[in-house]
């Protein structure tokens, strides 16, 4: 009896402790969320407050006629955001139609976030060496 109770207010605790969900697209897949491995997660949970999300972007553009394309892949992107309210989110990048427009969004990877009231808010995502700055700068701040 003493487990099950135990096992309910861990459940009830992991539930109140969930702020939002966020959807990606296909293009940007999450392999980190707060610092854990995770992989093939489309619409991760997050905790409440700030969280750090690591993903990549990838996609292939076709090259010629014969099917053959070319991949185009990010290095690890870092989206770092508040999530105090308990909403749904989609991440949406801007449209992103040849292999030069990839390239162009991982040079300068801003995406949109649409909660399920309609405000959306832009996010630039960090390279690590900008994520490691900021947390230099918070550290002597």
């Amino acid at each position: 009896m003493k487990t099950l109770i135990t096992a309910v207010v861990l459940t009830l605790a992991s539930f109140s402790s969930i702020a939002a969900s966020v959807s990606f697209p296909d293009s940007l897949v999450v392999t980190g969320i707060n610092g854990e491995k995770r992989f093939d997660a489309h619409q991760p949970q997050l905790l409440k407050g700030e969280n750090l999300i690591e993903l990549r972007y990838h996609d292939i553009f076709e090259v010629n006629a014969d099917d053959s394309g070319a991949w185009v892949k990010s290095e690890p992107l870092y989206l770092l955001a508040n999530f105090d309210q308990q909403q749904e989110y989609q991440a949406v990048t801007p449209r992103i139609d040849s292999e030069d427009e990839a390239y162009d969004f991982i040079e300068n990877p801003v995406i949109t976030l649409k909660d399920s009231q309609g405000i959306n808010r832009s996010i630039a995502l960090l390279t690590h060496q900008q994520l490691m700055a900021k947390v230099l700068l918070t550290r002597t701040n």
